[in-house]
């Protein structure tokens, strides 16, 4: 790498980016200004709300009550002897039920007796704030008011009040520190914020570093000179991190003048602000940081990678938008309880950061976890910036036509005879289906599990084949409609073989670092198949997604990416979108690597049906496991497990090889490469 062109282009990347007002927007008025104000206006308009909902006078009456008890209550919600205060005040209402829902009035009250002992009920609009506070209010009311009529009827019989109505009662000690419960609610709060103005701070800069010089047109000019891709790809992404990282620091600096205006505010109205000690929180802070710039680092890749698709600025901003929503679910996980940081959240990028400034923020230090999201996160901008490379690497790509080109939404009278599918339109095939999975498919399973299986599966299969249709394409080359020869039928035997053990070995090892997640998925698929027939469960399970699977991913998708990239690559990202449809974070490494045994035999042999055999008998088989491999005494014996590794392992380093060279035979090369 040539360091010194590194240096000069990496200097314009950052004079273009600071002279974007835009940038300096996100950058430095968001969280210096923005975010302070925000949070002074929140807490003033909580107090406000808070302080007008206690001296509001709110309205209640009465009916069917009579005056002894009406004036019983009155005088007890008036009088200060329950040290509550509130103000409510009765008013006459000859028709309490329709004043109530004209909201004339907040709520009525009614009586009853039963067994000795007086009802109040209190009738209220649950969905009117007002009706609902002061429902509240009373309710609180006439529980003191039972209280303390209990007490002194006990009192007046001679008993002694704590033994008769009091014999059990709870003492809460909270033995967390101020530091401790401060950082629990921080903890929520904080990251959120962090990966959003992350997010916003990368965002600008990455698409006009990219989409931007398209549409200027000064791309073109920059890949004329001599200068290499590494060193521009380079000089854009550390140009585009380090806003992002300067991000990071602006935004720990407002929130730390929050925190100890905070501080300074407490101190002045309690004397226990003293015990609170802010200089335990550095260690989190400064641990935080490092695993923030690694965060920063990788989200400033991914939004240029997004972005080196766009052709315009405007066309950018739509494709952030997915990532950006995808993201600010994610940091919601902050505000989820009972999700804690471990081996498999420390793997999930965006979750992992959040996670782990929660855990920190409460003084928990694993440094284990630290590490590999550390690490992760380090990982992840890695792949993203050679994805990028890739990217800057392929004028096609580059300056191919974007996804607005998709012939899904053109007039079909213009699409030309024999077309094959683009990437772009794959991917919205495959968007699409998996939204009516969860859809569909969630509805189907609440009134029949099963059918919650098999209808997304309908889905999957039916949108590719009207695609093809739509776009006239030729759904023999395309679905790769031919009878396989009798050695590839035999390859496809040999390979399901070895490609099913091989698959079982990695569920395994992944099951013994996830254990409850590995037994979730067999309950599931238990409970899904619970009173199905075993022959029904082999067509449902095994042969649909044999078919309608194989018709999406290594018929339409892998047809897609063949035209745009090479065999390794076109295998490497069908088979990593076959893992994530099945949306299931154990499961996705063996499908993954199964989707690349499917792709390599149907690229091979040209026929899905190849690849088709191996997928269904891998599910038969599953199946087969499911309902009958409990009686089976030594696969269900610990004793076994290492012996029936060791067999997979053979059965893998046998016939996985063997099925790859029967399909050998060199075929002559006819779609296009991207080396």
């Amino acid at each position: 790498m040539n360091y010194r062109q590194l240096k000069l282009l990496y200097k314009k990347e950052i004079m273009d980016v600071i002279r974007d007002k835009k940038t300096i927007l996100t950058m430095v008025v968001l969280p210096v200004i923005l975010y302070p104000v925000l949070f002074l206006v929140v807490m003033q308009v909580v107090a406000m709300i808070a302080t007008t909902q206690q001296e509001q006078t709110y309205y209640i009456a009465y009916e069917n009550v009579a005056e002894e008890d009406r004036q019983s209550l009155n005088n007890w919600i008036q009088g200060k002897e329950d040290k509550l205060d509130y103000s409510l005040k009765e008013v006459e209402s000859d028709h309490p039920e329709a004043d109530l829902k004209d909201e004339t009035i907040d709520a009525y009250i009614t009586v009853s007796k039963a067994a000795g002992q007086m009802i109040y009920e209190i009738h209220y609009l649950s969905a009117v704030t007002n009706s609902s506070t002061a429902s509240d209010m009373l309710k609180e009311e006439i529980d003191a008011l039972a209280k303390k009529q209990a007490e002194e009827n006990a009192k007046a019989d001679g008993l002694d009040i704590n033994r008769v109505l009091y014999p059990v009662t709870a003492k809460l000690t909270d033995r967390s520190s101020n530091e401790s419960a401060m950082g629990s609610i921080l903890g929520s709060i904080i990251p959120f914020l962090m990966i959003t103005s992350i997010l916003m701070g990368s965002m600008y800069p990455a698409i006009d570093a990219t989409a931007g010089e398209k549409e200027r047109g000064t791309l073109e000019t920059l890949l004329t000179l001599p200068i290499g891709n590494m060193e521009l790809i380079m000089s854009k992404f550390l140009s585009v991190a380090t806003i992002s990282v300067v991000s990071v620091f602006i935004n720990v600096l407002s929130m730390s003048g929050i925190a100890a205006y905070l501080y300074a505010t407490m101190k002045s109205f309690s004397a226990a602000a003293d015990d609170f000690h802010l200089a335990s929180f550095l260690p989190a802070i400064l641990i935080s940081i490092v695993c923030i710039i690694a965060f920063a680092l990788f989200m400033s890749a991914l939004v240029m990678c997004v972005c080196a698709f766009a052709k315009s600025f405007k066309e950018a901003n739509n494709y952030v938008t997915p990532v950006t929503l995808v993201v600010i679910l994610t940091g919601y996980i902050g505000f989820i309880p009972n999700i804690e940081l471990n081996f498999g959240t420390s793997l999930v990028p965006v979750a992992n950061i959040c996670l782990l400034m929660k855990n920190l923020l409460v003084f928990k230090y694993d440094f284990t976890l630290i590490l590999l999201v550390l690490l992760s996160n380090v990982i992840y901008a890695f792949i993203a910036v050679w994805f990028l490379g890739r990217i800057y690497d392929s004028e096609t790509i580059l300056f191919g036509e974007s996804a607005a080109g998709i012939r899904l939404f053109e007039r079909r009278k213009n699409i030309k005879k024999g077309s094959l599918p683009t990437i772009q339109e794959s991917l919205l095939i495959l968007i699409v289906a998996l939204l009516l999975m969860v859809y569909a498919g969630g509805l189907m399973s609440l009134k029949a599990p099963v059918m919650g299986v098999v209808v997304p599966q309908f889905f999957i299969g039916v949108l590719p084949i009207l695609a093809c249709i739509y776009i006239k394409g030729n759904g023999k080359e395309i679905f790769k409609l031919k009878l396989p020869k009798g050695k590839h039928v035999a390859a496809s035997l040999c390979l399901f073989v070895g490609a099913s053990s091989l698959a079982l070995i990695v569920s395994s090892l992944l099951g013994m670092l996830f254990p409850e997640s590995g037994q979730n998925v067999n309950e599931e698929f238990l409970t899904i198949l619970e009173g199905v027939p075993f022959w029904a469960a082999v067509l449902l399970i095994a042969l649909a997604p044999a078919l309608c699977e194989e018709l999406l991913f290594r018929g339409y998708m892998f047809t897609a990416f063949r035209q745009k990239m090479s065999v390794g690559k076109s295998i490497l990202f069908v088979s990593i979108l076959f893992g994530i449809s099945h949306m299931s974070l154990i499961r996705f490494l063996p499908t993954a690597l199964l989707g690349a045994v499917l792709a390599y035999a149907v690229y091979r042999s040209e026929s899905l049906l190849s690849s088709s055999i191996i997928h269904f008998l891998n599910n038969a088989f599953s199946v087969w496991t499911l309902y009958y491999g409990s009686d089976i005494a030594f696969l269900n014996d610990e004793a076994y497990t290492g012996k029936i590794m060791a067999v997979l392992a053979v059965l893998t380093l046998v016939f996985l090889p063997v099925g790859l060279w029967l399909l050998r035979e060199k075929k002559k090369e006819t779609d296009k490469n991207m080396e």
